[in-house]
């Protein structure tokens, strides 16, 4: 090979595309860059599927049923896994969160897989090689068989469940939680996360950080269980909490405004009108000549959320 021919083959993508952001390669010979030139984020699964390799440069050994889990540091380093057998046969798959749809994030989602989560949980580790006769060989064993001789249609199937399970082995090694199992769940606990965060409330990336999906994922789970877009409830949520600290309470509305996370008063004012149907200062005026307070029109659910 020449030194250009040599060239192009280290800067061509490695692979087949599955889904965005997520290849399938074959592996074979007595030296394989499994690792080229891919970004820096970048999960590489390396199963061996017959013979044996060790991977380079620190040596991690590689036998036949295991598979290797790194994440690409994009620094130069090119991993290769060495045949110590010529007959080495192998397959790889690279997954990268930052290429990924929102679509194929939201399909991975619903298998209970996080990519970026599953990604930062292998950099923790730093490298993981799974045993022989567990559920992430098997289903790696499995996508090499597929690779073969099956549609694309198949193979993206065995693709997310090899995902799947090495998901669920990291959870077993505590390293990653376990997410939602669905999306009602993630809804739910969206809704119990904003309940808890309103002096400071979350931003939509935080929320679902910590529902471990994507923000798509929330935003389409949350309108399916309640019926409304999530910045919008939590808005609701807080002018409800705002309304009962101006009933209850003593407080300015400026100190009303900050308990449920407004610095500006007069901001505060704007949204609690246009939620509650009356100023901060006529609801307490009402409250206190009342004892209840104007009667806000507010959806069912919203209110049983107080």
């Amino acid at each position: 090979m020449t030194r250009q021919d040599k060239t192009a083959t280290e800067q061509a993508p490695l692979g087949t595309t599955l889904l965005p952001g997520v290849r399938l390669a074959e592996l074979g010979g007595t030296e394989l860059q499994t690792l080229l030139a891919e970004p820096a984020g970048t999960l590489v699964a390396v199963c061996c599927v017959r013979g044996q390799a060790v991977a380079l440069p620190h040596g991690s050994p590689l036998s036949c049923g295991e598979v290797l889990s790194l994440v690409a540091s994009g620094a130069g380093e090119k991993c290769r896994v060495r045949s110590q057998e010529g007959s080495f046969q192998g397959v790889a798959l690279l997954a990268s969160p930052d290429a990924m749809a929102p679509g194929a994030a939201a399909t991975l989602a619903g298998f209970d897989v996080d990519l970026a989560e599953l990604v930062d949980a292998t950099a923790r580790v730093g490298r993981a090689v799974d045993a022989a006769g567990t559920a992430v060989s098997q289903a790696f064993l499995d996508l090499a068989v597929g690779a073969r001789g099956e549609g694309v249609a198949a193979l993206k199937l065995r693709c997310v469940e090899a995902l799947r399970c090495l998901c669920e082995a990291r959870r077993q090694a505590g390293v990653l939680q376990r997410g939602p199992a669905s999306r009602a769940d993630i809804a739910r606990l969206a809704r119990s996360l904003m309940r808890q965060n309103v002096e400071s409330p979350l931003t939509i990336g935080e929320l679902a950080r910590r529902c471990q999906t994507s923000p798509t994922v929330l935003k389409e789970s949350f309108r399916a269980e309640y019926g409304m877009p999530v910045h919008e409830w939590y808005r609701r949520f807080r002018m409800l909490r705002a309304a009962e600290l101006l009933r209850v309470g003593s407080g300015s509305i400026s100190d009303v405004a900050r308990a449920v996370g407004y610095s500006n008063a007069s901001k505060f004012a704007q949204a609690f009108c246009a939620c509650m149907g009356a100023t901060p200062s006529a609801w307490r005026r009402a409250a206190l000549t009342s004892g209840a307070g104007p009667e806000p029109q507010l959806a069912p659910e919203l209110a049983e959320a107080v």
